[in-house]
């Protein structure tokens, strides 16, 4: 398996992880049209467990060469991801999930009796009404690192999203 596989699949892991800490469900859209997972909180009603509020779609993408700075992550976006994610609205929001692992494969997985530990840390970012751009391959984008996808984080992205807000 290449190495983008394998951090593919990690971004994917690593997401799942955070939603099902932060209590949502997600799914996966077969075939993929620039989706990854979609993820909808679950809550209790009528004392009965089921997905409640909006959902929120999520790309996922993985590096282990991002442009780090001290604010930011810099990162290679393609352009037709780069214009689906600024096309997001409010009734359908959409986030990039950029899962940033380190350079070396060797240090991406640490696992012992007691834990799983994925190393390296995903950022989301909100495209939504970013200008067109005339780069016909790629784009750089810019994600706060101040934005790490954690449960806590996933959990206000929800809330937002549920509210009708914009997760810019």
């Amino acid at each position: 398996m290449t190495d983008e596989h394998r951090m593919e699949q990690l971004s994917r892991a690593y997401a799942q992880a955070v939603a099902a800490v932060a209590g949502c469900t997600w799914s996966a859209p077969e075939p993929d049209y620039g989706v990854d997972l979609t993820v909808r909180r679950v809550g209790r009603r009528a004392g009965r467990y089921l997905p409640v509020g909006r959902a929120v779609d999520l790309q996922l993408k993985s590096t282990a060469a991002g442009v780090p700075g001290p604010d930011h992550v810099g990162y290679d976006l393609d352009m037709r991801v780069y214009d689906l994610l600024r096309r997001a609205t409010r009734a359908a929001p959409a986030l990039l999930i950029l899962y940033v692992l380190p350079a070396d494969p060797a240090d991406w997985l640490d696992q012992t009796e007691e834990r799983l530990l994925l190393r390296g840390c995903a950022y989301w970012l909100s495209l939504r009404g970013e200008p067109a751009s005339a780069n016909t391959s790629t784009i750089r984008v810019w994600v706060p690192r101040a934005n790490a996808f954690t449960p806590a984080a996933l959990g206000r992205i929800m809330d937002a999203a549920g509210r009708g807000e914009d997760l810019s």
